[in-house]
């Protein structure tokens, strides 16, 4: 599901113009790593579902599979952290930026621009369809922020989780019994093939 919803929202990152040209033009930098890790990401996601898949089933390299999955997420979950780290000091800087404070002045004149849609929507139908469209980003935008955190918070707990239930799993699991077993059939069959042989004693006649 997070994959899907990984290669979606990358799509959207990089086909979508209401999506990447604000965060472009704002963030470029950020845009850019945001844009390749979540696409990364989304990839290796896919690719440890089927990972976890032939771990259920396979029984001779189930704990290797295991510790794979592990490793791989705890190596995901680096990376995630170490870009929420660095996004986070990136954006701390540009909050006291130049270009933050013209973006704080255009959105506080943002209360004007309303009347004069409605004014001029009364010669065009174009400044009605935009005054339309800011009201609407605005009633969406609380929304989508609050399915935004909460699905990034399960994703943030569930990813700890995973690798820590597979490396639990891997722990516990008994290595396969195969070489037992070829061994014990290589002794039986050595068994078999040695040369039988008898001795007499006391009137009887005893194997050695």
């Amino acid at each position: 599901m997070y994959a899907g919803a990984g290669f979606a929202t990358a799509a959207r990152l990089k086909w979508d113009p209401s999506t990447y040209v604000p965060l472009r033009e704002l963030l470029p930098h950020e845009y850019r790593a945001a844009a390749a890790l979540l696409l990364a990401a989304s990839i290796v996601l896919f690719l440890l579902a089927h990972l976890a898949l032939a771990a259920l089933y396979s029984r001779r390299a189930r704990r290797l599979l295991l510790v794979m999955y592990g490793c791989v997420m705890v190596m995901m979950v680096s990376a995630q952290t170490a870009w929420g780290w660095w996004t986070g000091v990136r954006l701390a800087g540009w909050a006291h930026s130049a270009q933050a404070e013209e973006l704080r002045r255009a959105m506080r004149l943002r209360e004007h621009l309303a009347p004069l849609l409605q004014d001029l929507s009364q010669w065009h139908p174009l400044p009605k369809k935009l005054n339309n469209l800011i009201k609407e980003a605005e009633a969406d935008a609380p929304r989508n922020g609050y399915v935004a955190v909460a699905a990034l918070a399960v994703f943030l707990v569930l990813q700890p989780a995973a690798a820590a239930l597979s490396l639990l799993l891997a722990a516990r699991t008994q290595p396969t019994r195969s070489e037992d077993q070829n061994v014990s059939v290589t002794t039986s069959l050595d068994s078999e093939r040695r040369p039988l042989r008898t001795a007499y004693k006391n009137g009887r006649l005893v194997l050695v």
